[in-house]
């Protein structure tokens, strides 16, 4: 619209001035109490798991970022070429089939890190089957110095495990130590099991890096989903009804075995936890400062 169209009445004169009074009374409560719109409603309903501020603030880094190459029309980037030498690893979530709206169902994701700094330095989001998707990891996983690849193997996850180590002959796969109950022994079982006791260890280390190290993540989609990731009526994070999270379960996944294959975290040693909150570690992190 041409600025000349633009009519500006008193009475948007007024509520300018009672907005931003009102705004610095309230010091950082405004916009939850009186949000401008639904979309500012949502987003400052205090219901998100990671920190918001952090979300936005990236999110606004990457609006002219160009990846380093796109993989098949937008299903992948490449965000940093790989160097020789150093150790890569992938966390994928494969595609259940869970209708998200109705319109479409949910994704298959991975990001691709720097084992040493966490650095993300690729990513897929494609609509495959498992067979498909497992050629696609194995081709980034290969130009990534044959990085580790950890499958979160519940549903489908399986058979893009299997078409990995057969038809790929994939050999960098992830293995989750567990204990066989049977055998009453510890053993490795390939990919990454969700369940009710790594699931919020997984989301707890991925939050800690997101508030820690935003600088690098590099994949806008991932903090899209992450502003739509909030707590549901029993307080477990999860995606909102109609948003997607393929994303962020492949960057819990990365970021949980990143510490295990560092020997930084043992899953047979590790308590049960709960889901920590960004802003617990945001205190946290103050407290360390301070002393």
């Amino acid at each position: 619209m041409p600025a000349e169209d633009v009519q500006i009445t008193q009475e948007d004169l007024e509520r300018i001035a009672w907005r931003r009074k009102v705004k610095k009374q309230q010091r950082g409560n405004f916009d939850e109490k009186y949000p401008e719109d639904v979309i500012t409603a949502f987003l400052v309903s205090g219901l998100q798991y990671f920190n918001r501020q952090i979300l936005i603030a990236r999110k606004a880094e990457l609006y002219d970022y160009k990846p380093h190459s796109e993989l098949r029309n937008g299903e992948g980037y490449l965000y940093k070429p790989r160097v020789a030498g150093r150790r890569y690893l992938m966390g994928a979530d494969i595609a259940s089939g869970r209708v998200v709206s109705s319109e479409e169902t949910d994704w298959n994701a991975a990001t691709c890190i720097d084992l040493e700094t966490g650095e993300q330095v690729a990513s897929l989001h494609a609509h495959s089957t498992p067979e498909e998707f497992a050629y696609d990891l194995a081709d980034v996983g290969s130009y990534y110095n044959n990085a580790v690849i950890a499958v979160e193997r519940t549903g489908d996850g399986g058979t893009t495990i299997l078409t990995l180590k057969g038809e790929c002959r994939y050999g960098a796969i992830y293995k989750h130590k567990e204990w066989w109950k049977r055998e009453r022994k510890i053993v490795e079982v390939e990919g990454f099991p969700t369940t009710v006791k790594t699931r919020p260890i997984a989301l707890n280390k991925l939050n800690r890096f997101v508030t820690d190290s935003p600088e690098l993540l590099w994949d806008d989609g991932f903090f899209a989903e992450a502003l739509t990731f909030v707590r549901d009526e029993k307080g477990r994070p999860a995606a909102a009804p109609g948003a997607h999270d393929d994303r962020i379960s492949a960057g819990w996944i990365a970021y949980y075995c990143r510490l295990v294959t560092l020997g930084y975290f043992d899953p047979m040693a590790a308590p049960a936890e709960g889901y920590i909150s960004s802003e617990r570690l945001v205190d946290e992190e103050a407290e360390e400062e301070a002393e």
